[in-house]
Parts: C-alpha cells; sequence; structure tokens
C-alpha cells in the first residue's frame, strides 16, 4: 500500500508538471517580422502568419486552443493596426483549427473543401453551437486568388501530400509562402494517410509550389525558411517514397524495413514536440511509408 501511494503521488506530481509546462506553452508566443506587412507567430502548435492589409488583416491557422486564438487575435490587431476580416485554414489538424472560435462569428474563414469535411467528420463536437460558425464557410478546389485591401493571396491545393486538403498561401506582394504541414523544416512530418495523405504523392504537390516566385516560406512547424530548405525536404519525401515502394515490391517485412531502409535524407532531422515528444520522429516515418506502400491503413472517406 505504502508503494502504491508513493507511485499516485509521484503520478500526480508529474502530471501536474506537465499541465503547469501546458499551460505555459499555451500562453507562449513568439512573433518573427518577415516584411513590415507580414509577420509569423510561433508556438504550440502550427505557425500561424498574420497579415496587414489595409482592409483587415488575414490569418493563416490559428493553433490548438481557443485561448491561443484569442492571444493571436489580440496579438494581430496589436501588430497590424486592423481587425481580423479573414481566417484561412491550411488543413484540418486541431494544431491548426482549434483556436479558430476566438474570432468573431462572422468572421470569412477560407479553407478546401476536404478540409471542411474532415473538420465535419472528425471535429464536429468541438465546432458545435456557436462555434459551428467558425468552421470554413468558403471553400476551394484547386486554385483561387483573392484581393483583400492592397494584397494579393494566392490560394493553391497542389494535391495530396500531409492530408487530401492541403491549403497552401502564397502572399504575392511580401514573397512569402504559407505551406502549412505540406513542409516540416527539419522535423520529421506528420503523414496523415487515414486523411488521405500520401508519401508517394508529395514530392509532385511540392513541385506545384516550387515553380512559385517567393522567397521565404513559413513551414507548419520548424523556423522561417528559404527555397532551399523546401527543396531538401522535397528530397527527404521522395526517398521515403521511392525505399517504400521497394520495401513493398521486395515484400520486406515492417521491422526489417525499420531496421534496414537506407534513408539517409533526413540527417539532422529532430522530432517534433509540443510540451512532450508526440512520436513524430524516423521509425514513425518509415512505417507510414511502408503502410502506404503495402495498402497497410485504413483510410476514411
Amino acid at each position: 500500500m505504502k508503494i502504491f501511494k508513493i507511485f499516485l503521488a509521484t503520478l500526480l506530481a508529474v502530471i501536474a508538471a506537465l499541465s503547469v509546462l501546458a499551460y505555459w506553452q499555451i500562453n507562449q508566443l513568439e512573433v518573427e517580422e518577415i516584411t513590415p506587412d507580414l509577420h509569423v507567430i510561433y508556438g504550440l502548435g502550427g505557425n500561424v502568419a498574420v497579415l496587414r492589409t489595409g482592409a483587415g488583416t488575414v490569418i493563416v491557422d490559428t493553433m490548438t486552443f481557443k485561448m491561443q486564438g484569442d492571444l493571436i487575435r489580440d496579438k494581430a490587431q496589436a501588430l497590424t493596426g486592423e481587425p481580423v476580416a479573414v481566417v484561412i485554414n491550411t488543413h484540418y489538424h486541431s494544431d491548426h483549427t482549434h483556436g479558430n472560435p476566438a474570432f468573431p462569428a462572422d468572421t470569412r474563414v477560407i479553407a478546401t473543401e476536404r478540409t471542411l469535411h474532415h473538420l465535419n467528420t472528425t471535429d464536429a463536437d468541438y465546432f458545435s453551437d456557436r462555434d459551428a460558425a467558425l468552421l470554413p464557410n468558403e471553400t476551394i478546389e484547386s486554385r483561387e486568388m483573392i484581393r483583400i485591401g492592397n494584397k494579393t493571396l494566392h490560394l493553391i491545393h497542389p494535391g495530396r501530400g500531409h492530408t487530401d486538403g492541403d491549403l497552401v498561401v502564397l502572399f504575392q506582394e511580401d514573397q512569402t509562402v504559407h505551406l502549412g504541414d505540406l513542409f516540416f523544416n527539419h522535423l520529421y512530418p506528420n503523414i496523415d494517410l487515414e486523411g488521405g495523405g500520401s508519401v508517394q504523392a508529395w514530392g509532385d504537390s511540392l513541385d506545384q509550389i516550387l515553380i512559385l516566385s517567393f522567397d521565404k516560406l513559413i513551414p507548419g512547424h520548424g523556423s522561417l525558411a528559404i527555397r532551399e530548405d523546401l527543396q531538401q525536404f522535397q528530397r527527404f519525401i521522395r526517398q521515403l517514397a521511392t525505399l517504400s515502394k521497394k520495401a513493398a515490391t521486395d515484400n520486406l517485412p515492417l521491422e526489417t524495413f525499420l531496421a534496414n531502409s537506407g534513408l539517409t535524407e533526413d540527417e539532422g532531422y529532430n522530432e517534433v514536440h509540443m510540451v512532450i515528444p508526440i512520436g513524430l520522429n524516423r521509425s514513425f516515418v518509415l512505417r507510414r511509408g511502408w503502410e502506404e506502400a503495402t495498402g497497410n491503413y485504413h483510410p476514411r472517406d
């Protein structure tokens, strides 16, 4: 009984410590200026872009919690001097969308049709009642150019990659592109096969981005990047796709593939941390590549 009490006390202390750390990280937002009109906000979740247009602020992605959405909304208005006019969600995952309810109910929210489908399928309980208004209320299928104030935004769905609904935003005048989780900068990516993602298609989708004119890239996770960083990530994805396909052709068991994959383009890559490591590591990407190539996964409709 004494040992159990010690174990329970230790467990509660660990939980309390993690809760304090999580609360602290939720409230920590770091801002980096890209141009005088465009900033990126880093925090617990996906990277957020803040654009001043002269006719209202554009926000791309809203992180993981409504509390963060509140902080992002206030920080954005302080940076731009303008209220938020448009929220854009690059995909459906909660660390990019769960701050949406912090914004006014009449906010214009843009995403792809597939992102709205996945949100309705997997996240309806979160976006219930009043918060349902902060689901995407404007969707695109492939490409669209919108003009807001003195800024031009190109919204592009380049194909399957991280999910089947990834949306890329090119800020034309500021020569910067926000890729959401189509790009993890020197970090192991999440590969959402169930949500329509594809290692095999990802490299070709990135080709659609690399033909664009830009100077800087905002990844879904990681620091601000340049074209060469995206090109290296594409080499990693394409090598993973090639090795996974060969493993399937050779009927290689998963355990053998994990131990002897031949993957080299991930040198210097690190795990994504959200308070604690969340399992996005070398073994994860190899397993996901193998699962897609061998058909050992179950996509949602």
